[in-house]
């Protein structure tokens, strides 16, 4: 890569210049210059400790973790909204190479069959206004807690593989959100689904009609179970919370 756009794109980047503002700006794509930007997220991620992550109160009860006790004690306590169980928010902020301020991405889950629902591509943050951005990114659920960066893997890449198995791809941003996160451990101690199957509950952006086609497709009418009568508010909430 060019040593003079790295620098420029860099620089750019400590004024708080979007990609694309960055992009517009010296007249190349924006996939250079996330690229540029997602190199030094990954140094960061590799050569700097390892990332701060945080997920909501009750993300134990939607998962199964027989095989990763050491996990089990991390909850802080159960979600009151039942509506709200299945989905697990992840939050990220690697230290960053090249300046003061963290790097933060975030994920919506669908750990019971649709994966990746939402991804929030890093961020640039001073402490402060990660702060903010937590509390709001989390205002969706009755708390939320800081996990290790080993759990929070398991929870993004094992969800992602998960819904991957049964037909369904990440969120379009789910790469270069994931970049903060470093390499997946490999294999996932977590168990995903509900009670032993994909359990797809519809919500209000879902094409449930082609999800459940898709789950025939590779399941077969027993293989899953679904629910269409999910509130559509507490997942928007959560969709805007990272819009």
């Amino acid at each position: 890569m060019d040593e003079q756009l790295v620098v420029q794109v860099q620089n750019l980047d400590r004024q708080g210049r979007s990609a694309k503002a960055i992009a517009r700006t010296l007249g190349v794509g924006v996939a250079e210059v996330v690229g540029v930007l997602n190199g030094a997220v990954q140094v960061a991620a590799s050569g700097r400790g390892e990332p701060r992550c945080w997920v909501n109160a009750g993300w134990s009860r939607s998962v199964d973790l027989e095989g990763a006790p050491q996990w089990t004690g991390l909850d802080p306590g159960a979600c009151d909204a039942e509506e709200l169980r299945g989905l697990v928010t992840v939050l990220v902020a690697a230290d960053s190479a090249r300046s003061a301020k963290m790097q933060v991405a975030g994920f919506l889950l669908d750990v019971w069959c649709l994966g990746v629902k939402n991804a929030l591509p890093a961020q640039a943050m001073i402490p402060s206004r990660l702060a903010v951005h937590r509390h709001a990114y989390f205002s969706a659920f009755a708390g939320h807690v800081q996990v290790p960066a080993e759990l929070a893997r398991a929870l993004v890449f094992g969800a992602a593989a998960y819904a991957r198995a049964l037909g369904f791809d990440p969120e379009a941003d789910f790469e270069v959100a994931a970049a903060v996160l470093g390499e997946p451990a490999a294999p996932c101690p977590i168990r995903f689904g509900r009670d032993g199957k994909p359990f797809y509950v519809n919500g209000p952006y879902d094409d449930p009609e082609a999800i459940v086609r898709t789950l025939r497709r590779t399941l077969g009418d027993d293989g899953f179970h679904s629910a269409l009568t999910f509130p559509e508010q507490p997942q928007r909430r959560l969709f805007r919370a990272r819009r």
